[in-house]
């Protein structure tokens, strides 16, 4: 009931402040607008004349996953109201799992209650992005299904699980480009249990995803000229990846105009397979010239993914002022962190530090959570490696961007170790009825 009080007041407090409509969600409003409109996944403004250009990589910025489900919910109105009702059950579904598998194998005091609720409300990313019209809780709920469902299908063979992990996957990946090379796990895993087990159609459900990325990438080389699957990786590469590596060498006005120039190169080229291809020219010549500041930056992004208390986020959500001199992590990159924690008000910097202690605390849980299922059954094993190999995997690909946002599809998943590492003299693990 505090779970659903805390969703019900942060829906509330979005719908009343029209503050569920974050940067990057216009992308997905109007791209939704646009396949409803004119059949095509273009996200911005539908153009009058043929795009060129930086203007084609709209068509392939954002997979038609979530702007098919703004489309068909009604989340291009001016109050989306019931997009975010969906997205706060998917948010008190994962929540409401993990907290249940929990107290299924741990016998939890009043005392481990009150201190679950404490890890699950320090998160504020999970009440923010459930009342934004991003796509974060339905990527949420879809990998703790991968990791359900690969769990079960490990331990039954019952393909019905396996065939559920397969659609998590598929949807994952046209929900969000950072989930493509899940579908190359899921082929390898069919290739592997395919085999083991003797069943051709293991193999052929676990081919459906990589089959699906191959069907889509060829739809947009049709519509851009270029084989790809999303613009967005050239844009991280360029505007975050490389030009990040240019700032810390060379500070903020080399940087600029360092992709300043990139861009009019690229823009000069005919088509834009070309235009991709000088951009990654260009990216991978600094990272390959400069791998050493490239690391720092990539792993400080790592880092950030776990305990970045979501500055940015709150902030938005909120409707309090920017920093100046861009955000926190930002800053920690090019030296300003000390000026930027000076302008924060007491009250929020206070409740920053909070959220940055309850990560910490998340973290160091967790690992200890990560031990203990390896007392357990095999496939309590084999689920605490799905579940850390899902979070590194997140981190790694998300690299210099690491955020809260970013770790928000996948905080369950932490959570639920976290919770595991909690147990202390009240609390026993069971399973099967018998304790450990």
């Amino acid at each position: 009931m505090v779970l659903v009080l805390a969703h019900m007041l942060a829906l509330a407090w979005a719908l009343q402040s029209d503050h569920w409509n974050f940067p990057d969600s216009d992308r997905y409003r109007v791209a939704a607008e646009n396949l409803v409109h004119h059949g095509q996944l273009y996200a911005r403004a539908w153009p009058m004349e043929v795009p060129r250009g930086q203007a084609v990589q709209e068509f392939t910025i954002r997979p038609p996953g979530y702007p098919t489900v703004l489309a068909v919910l009604g989340g291009t109105g001016a109050y989306p109201w019931l997009v975010l009702v969906l997205q706060n059950g998917l948010s008190l579904l994962a929540l409401g799992t993990v907290l249940n598998w929990w107290a299924q194998r741990v016998r939890p005091s009043s005392k481990h209650w009150s201190g679950a609720i404490a890890l699950t409300l320090t998160f504020p990313a999970q009440l923010i992005y459930a009342n934004a019209v991003m796509s974060e809780a339905f990527l949420q709920g879809l990998l703790l299904v991968m990791v359900a469902g690969l769990t079960a299908f490990y331990r039954t063979g019952r393909l019905h699980f396996w065939i559920a992990v397969a659609g998590a996957v598929t949807l994952a990946l046209l929900l969000k480009p950072v989930c493509c090379l899940l579908a190359v796990g899921a082929g390898a895993t069919g290739i592997v249990f395919g085999w083991k087990q003797r069943r051709a159609l293991v193999f052929v459900i676990g081919m459906v995803p990589l089959l699906v990325m191959g069907v889509y990438m060829a739809w947009n080389q049709q519509r851009t000229g270029y084989f790809h699957f999303s613009s967005i990786t050239e844009i991280n590469l360029l505007h975050y990846n490389a030009a990040g590596v240019v700032r810390q060498l060379e500070g903020p006005a080399a940087e600029e105009s360092w992709v300043a120039q990139v861009l009019r190169e690229a823009d000069a080229k005919a088509d834009f397979a070309a235009r991709q291809q000088v951009i990654q020219q260009k990216s991978e010549a600094v990272l390959l010239a400069h791998p050493w500041v490239y690391a720092r930056q990539h792993l400080t992004g790592m880092v950030a993914f776990f305990l970045d208390p979501g500055r940015f986020d709150i902030s938005e959500f909120l409707g309090l002022e920017p920093l100046k001199g861009g955000g926190l992590l930002a800053q920690v990159r090019t030296g300003g962190l000390w000026g930027a924690v000076r302008q924060l008000p007491l009250g929020q910097l206070a409740a920053l530090l909070v959220v940055l202690l309850a990560n910490t605390t998340r973290v160091v849980l967790a690992a200890w959570g990560f031990c203990q299922l390896g007392r357990g059954p095999r496939e309590w094993q084999v689920a605490r490696w799905l579940a850390v190999g899902l979070l590194v995997y997140l981190a790694l690909l998300t690299g210099p961007l690491g955020a809260a946002r970013f770790l928000m599809p996948a905080w369950p998943l932490l959570l639920g170790l976290a919770l595991m590492g909690m147990r202390g003299p009240a609390a026993k693990l069971t399973a099967n009825g018998a304790s450990l």
